[in-house]
């Protein structure tokens, strides 16, 4: 990926879709089996995955794979991905969160699977290949032994937007209150030695409960520490398009006091058509979209809803603002 300019982070992402036959026996299509997870909140066996590969080359390659499943007759949320440590010799090493599910988590992205059309009719956007470094993502539902999938050449459409933002909330709970352990072919390790404290802090950082009423001041106080020892510093405020009104009203709220403050910028994010990159079938091509930010963020600062709480959580922006958080400097919930 090329950045046209320094200030500026750029994803291309190909909006191409495809979708892989069921195996064999695998009987009609998931439909009906998510429209029982969406009135019933149980998998009874049923296993949803949401799962984003690719991008740049390792270490940096992304594999996050994120699964509703059914463990020990338990229903849980799990998380796994590659693990880098440079101490290390291991390699191949995953990282894993593991928490129990709510029967709203799961009646929740059943119903968004069903909403946006994942397994809705099929499309010419459903075949070719995107760039060699894009990020490819796959939603995968396994019920009676037969394997449902779509997979998304370089991204997520736009019509995905709102099952991804709620995939990546219930990443952000996993991160912050999951069960985490390390393992090596499919045995847990335990390593002499951690990364750098900011890629593992976000394993060990405690929510902390406020006052509703207290929350937006006290977001500005953990702001201005961040501020004095910076000098300036570019935000960029994230809430869904699709925010309920209590949490745009308090992204609104954080905005007025944020912006009275010297040396606050905010961070855009724009979304432009791009060249259509070839397809890889005769005649055909993927249509590109480039991701910017205006300028880079040095700060995210999420802000919705966590486990039925009003949340503000702040990590770093790291390369690429759209990954999945890897870390936390810290998540203020309202009671």
């Amino acid at each position: 990926m090329n950045c046209t300019a320094p200030a500026s982070a750029i994803l291309v992402i190909a909006m191409a879709w495809s979708v892989e036959p069921p195996a064999a026996g695998a009987g009609p299509s998931p439909l009906a089996e998510l429209a029982r997870l969406a009135r019933q909140g149980r998998l009874d066996g049923v296993t949803i995955e949401y799962w984003v590969g690719g991008g740049l080359p390792p270490p940096l390659r992304r594999s996050d794979q994120f699964r509703l499943l059914t463990v020990e007759n338990r229903d849980i949320l799990e998380l796994a991905r590659p693990y880098h440590d440079p101490a290390a010799k291991l390699e191949g090493l995953i990282e894993k969160f593991q928490l129990a599910a709510d029967p709203s988590d799961v009646r929740r992205l059943a119903r968004l699977i069903l909403d946006t059309g994942v397994f809705g009719p099929h499309s010419e956007e459903e075949k070719g290949a995107g760039p060699a470094d894009a990020l490819s993502t796959e939603v995968i539902v396994t019920t009676g032994g037969g394997e449902f999938k779509r997979r998304y050449l370089a991204g997520a459409p736009k019509p995905l937007e709102p099952l991804r933002a709620e995939v990546e909330r219930l990443v952000q709970r996993l991160v912050a209150h999951g069960t985490r352990g390390i393992f090596h072919q499919g045995k847990p390790v335990a390593l002499s030695q951690e990364p750098a404290q900011e890629t593992t802090r976000g394993t060990d950082t405690t929510t902390e409960t406020i006052p509703l009423s207290k929350l937006v001041e006290e977001v500005g106080r953990r702001i201005d520490r961040r501020l004095a020892a910076k000098g300036r510093l570019a935000l960029w405020l994230r809430v869904s398009d699709w925010a309920a009104a209590p949490e745009q009203a308090v992204a609104e709220a954080v905005k007025r006091v944020l912006q009275k403050k010297r040396g606050i910028v905010f961070s855009k994010q724009t979304v432009a058509g791009g060249v259509p990159v070839p397809s890889g079938t005769p005649g055909g091509h993927v249509h590109m979209l480039i991701y910017a930010f205006e300028p880079h963020p040095d700060l995210i600062l999420d802000i919705g809803e966590l486990d039925g709480r009003m949340c503000v959580a702040a990590r770093e922006a790291g390369r690429d603002p759209l990954a999945p958080p890897f870390s936390w400097i810290w998540i203020l919930c309202a009671q």
